[in-house]
């Protein structure tokens, strides 16, 4: 009985939580079904409520409202995660050794204090459909929109967006070495930002830019 009633309290919080509004074509909802969390039977209910809207706004501002503004609807595929289900899908020993691993997927991991570090799937349809290539897609995202870090893979059209407070600026693009692909294209990277980056005139480069780790995607805090 207990159980059941703990059961509908959460529920009760969760249905609240979800239909925040985030933005004017979203709510919390979007961001926060997992079908992985779902297959386990997970809530995904957010450790920091307040940090996972900030999060998600910041994302909607940021990337998706202009992508939608562009190109269409997409559907998000991957969003917010919650530390119990990140950790349900690693084995006892990966835990062990990496107990405080960082994943963007989790809005409220705090890796930069209360500063928003946020990581979102979407698979736009006007790529599914064929109207514009995966190129010309990245492309227009990374050169209009300040993004962090952008993926995205050969065999599938979804793209992997991240923000940060200290945005890398890279594009990167995976591929599978059992067919023959690179395993790994930097479209935009080190060399970009280096080499290609300062001979631009202003009308063609980025609209953000440079990057802050001179396309490393590693960062350097001192």
């Amino acid at each position: 009985m207990r159980k059941s009633v703990d059961r509908s309290r959460l529920y009760a919080r969760y249905e609240k939580l979800s239909r925040t509004r985030i933005s004017k074509n979203f709510i919390l909802r979007d961001f926060l079904f997992s079908t992985y969390a779902a297959s386990i039977g997970a809530s995904n209910f957010p450790e920091d409520p307040d940090m996972v809207v900030r999060a998600a706004k910041a994302l909607c501002e940021t990337l998706l409202e202009p992508i939608l503004s562009k190109f269409g609807r997409f559907a998000i595929t991957f969003a917010y995660q919650s530390r119990e289900v990140i950790d349900a899908g690693l084995s006892r020993d990966e835990r062990r050794s990496n107990p405080n691993s960082s994943n963007p997927h989790q809005f409220d991991r705090k890796t930069w204090g209360s500063d928003i570090y946020a990581r979102i799937d979407i698979l736009p349809y006007c790529v599914e459909d064929g109207e514009v290539t995966k190129h010309e897609f990245a492309q227009w995202l990374m050169h209009n929109l300040n993004v962090d870090l952008l993926m995205q893979w050969t065999r599938s059209n979804v793209f992997c967006l991240t923000i940060s407070p200290m945005p890398r600026r890279v594009w990167i693009e995976w591929g599978n070495a059992a067919l023959g692909e690179p395993r790994q294209t930097r479209h935009m990277g080190a060399h970009y930002w280096k080499n290609i980056y300062p001979t631009l005139p202003p009308i063609q480069r980025p609209k953000f830019g440079p990057s802050s780790t001179g396309g490393s995607l590693r960062w350097t805090i001192d």
